[in-house]
């Protein structure tokens, strides 16, 4: 077998051989055995191989069905490049993936119509058409583009989200899948009788583990509708109903489902995003509980954990061991040192698991990473404690207040080392956001937004938003004894549900959006319940009490300055922070408001 073939289906062929009649793959309304499976994937591998060049890269619609799995079984077979496409995404992007690729051909299921049903294409055969007209760059048949790469080295190409600029297309070596996905086999326990669920959508390359640990495993991959999968009761209903084994999903969904009696885990993996300590204790109840690490510009996974111990993890989940061929080395953010000495920095991926590299217009660029590693500079950082990885923050989402660079994700682990809190999110806001929005007092803005000057205000206040039964005074309490004082944040806001974005991670906007939205028209009467309902706004301390030193409820210089804003805008024309600094107690502020504003 030559360095470019393709082993990682070895496992799936020499199930197909053992285990003929056991089912390979079940939807809602049918099933396919190996037989099958490996009987369709067989024949679309023959009819892609005699339709396109060894370098040709192949475009797979991205629509939950057996049609879609027996399309990336076969383009592996094949050893021909794929690109999953979704319909659901815009022509302008589908057409920007394919046009850079030159991409000719599309794979489909014959009864399929992409809107999500996966009822269309029960027998799994799969339609090898010319490219749909809106997704071509150009009138007629697109010409197809050689890759620099020997014949069946590139397996496949994915595209980064595009959260920090243009989305990039990135091309990832065949070869590598095979020592990833054995790593997952063995210490996920994969085998004939584990019933995988296909949770992440196609264009995520989280979906290749999911379905090739199963599949060369001679075990089950359950595809449902995306409708089934949404997190909480739905998916819950789900896993019990298709009696799922193995599960791998996101915080997001690990947060806001339970585990029942009535499911059957064996092992569930968290990916995607960091994972909390209460995910552990929660789902380890369950089964055997792992978290791993991967990035788009390698080869899916690089990181997971052995079944980890809720105990050893009550102050931070570590990221997991190296599968495949991974290894790293971490970088100092500010002196660029790579020794053995660096204990936190940013995380270099290295090894045959880093992806070829960027495909442009003008050719194929390589990743950036440390001179002489041929590594990738993940932009995580990342510390090293006894042996162990543990992730701290993005290196994109630093952030400085008032004169602090700070680390949300430091913060967030130090509020989620409460037994009582769930998740957290920490960011940075602007308190005149929240000043222009309630000091109204009823009188709701349409140009809360808006401010004042040409620029948009200094983010000057942290906030942190987490869910779980934690009371913001206690919370404020543990953060003392955890962090910096200028580290813990100056509003703690309960949630009860955190909102999500498309892709099932947590969204700050609408977090924000939530808090600075307008006040209803029924404001608070009286002085007393004024001030309270300010203070409360400003610290995300709902029960806050007139008996209360503002500061010691969270209040800083920045909302100290807001309060008095408010304060003005009450009645209280020449109030100032200075009357906040020496009030002993809320109760204060509120005679001094009453006898004002009279």
């Amino acid at each position: 077998m030559t360095a470019t073939a393709q082993p990682v289906l070895d496992g799936f062929d020499r199930a197909v051989r053992e285990h003929p009649d056991n089912e390979a793959l079940r939807t809602t309304s049918s099933v396919l055995t190996y037989r099958e499976l490996g009987g369709l994937a067989d024949e679309f591998a023959q009819r892609l191989r005699q339709r396109t060049r060894p370098d040709e890269c192949v475009a797979l619609l991205g629509t939950r069905g057996t049609a879609a799995i027996v399309a990336l079984l076969g383009a592996l077979k094949a050893r021909r490049p794929f690109v999953f496409v979704d319909e659901r995404d815009s022509d302008t992007s589908n057409t920007a993936k394919t046009g850079l690729l030159g991409v000719r051909l599309l794979a489909r299921g014959s009864g399929g119509d992409g809107d999500g049903d996966i009822n269309g294409d029960v027998d799994g055969d799969v339609e090898l058409t010319e490219l749909p007209a809106r997704w071509r760059t150009t009138v007629g048949t697109p010409e197809t583009r050689h890759l620099p790469f020997a014949d069946g080295e590139i397996g496949y190409a994915i595209h980064t989200s595009g959260s920090t600029g243009t989305p990039k297309c990135v091309l990832v070596r065949a070869a590598p899948l095979a020592p990833v996905v054995r790593d997952h086999i063995t210490r996920l326990s994969v085998g004939p009788g584990s019933r995988t669920l296909q949770f992440a959508r196609l264009t995520f390359d989280g979906c290749l583990t999911e379905i090739l640990w199963t599949l060369t495993a001679g075990a089950c991959l359950v595809v449902v509708d995306e409708k089934r999968l949404a997190p909480g009761a739905v998916l819950a209903d789900t896993l019990e109903r298709f009696g799922i084994t193995h599960l791998k999903t996101t915080p997001f969904a690990l947060t806001v489902t339970e585990p029942t009696d009535g499911m059957r885990l064996e092992h569930v993996v968290n990916g995607g995003g960091p994972c909390r300590p209460a995910v552990v204790r929660t789902w380890s109840k369950a089964a055997s509980f792992h978290n791993a690490y991967g990035l788009t510009e390698t080869t899916v996974c690089n990181l997971l954990s052995d079944a980890l111990d809720p105990d050893e993890c009550q102050d931070a989940v570590p990221l997991g061991e190296r599968v495949g061929d991974c290894a790293y080395v971490l970088r100092d953010a500010r002196t660029g040192a790579t020794g053995p000495g660096v204990r936190r920095g940013e995380l270099v991926v290295t090894g045959a698991s880093v992806a070829a590299g960027y495909l442009t217009e003008e050719g194929v660029t390589p990743l950036p990473g440390p001179a002489g590693t041929g590594g990738y500079a993940t932009g995580d950082i990342v510390e090293l404690r006894d042996g162990r990885l543990y992730f701290v923050e993005r290196l994109d989402r630093q952030v400085k207040v008032r004169g602090y660079r700070l680390d949300p994700g430091e913060i967030e682990a130090a509020v989620c080392r409460h037994p009582d809190v769930r998740e957290a999110v920490v960011v940075a806001e602007a308190q005149t956001d929240a000043a222009e929005t309630h000091t109204d007092m009823g009188e709701a803005r349409t140009d809360a937004a808006e401010p004042h000057t040409d620029a948009a205000p200094a983010a000057d206040t942290l906030v942190c938003y987490y869910q779980g039964g934690a009371d913001p005074r206690t919370l404020r309490a543990h953060l003392d004894g955890l962090l910096d004082p200028y580290k813990i944040p100056s509003v703690l806001e309960r949630v009860d549900v955190f909102p999500s974005t498309p892709n099932g991670k947590i969204d700050r906007d609408a977090l924000r959006t939530r808090r600075h939205a307008p006040t209803p028209a029924d404001a608070p009467d009286g002085p007393d319940e004024q001030l309270l309902h300010l203070v409360r706004t400003l610290t995300g301390v709902r029960d806050a009490r007139l008996d209360d030193n503002f500061f010691e409820l969270g209040g800083d210089s920045a909302s100290a300055v807001v309060l008095v804003t408010g304060m003005k805008k009450l009645g209280w024309t020449d109030a100032g922070v200075r009357d906040v600094l020496r009030a002993e107690d809320l109760r204060v502020l509120a005679d001094r408001l009453r006898e004002r504003s009279v």
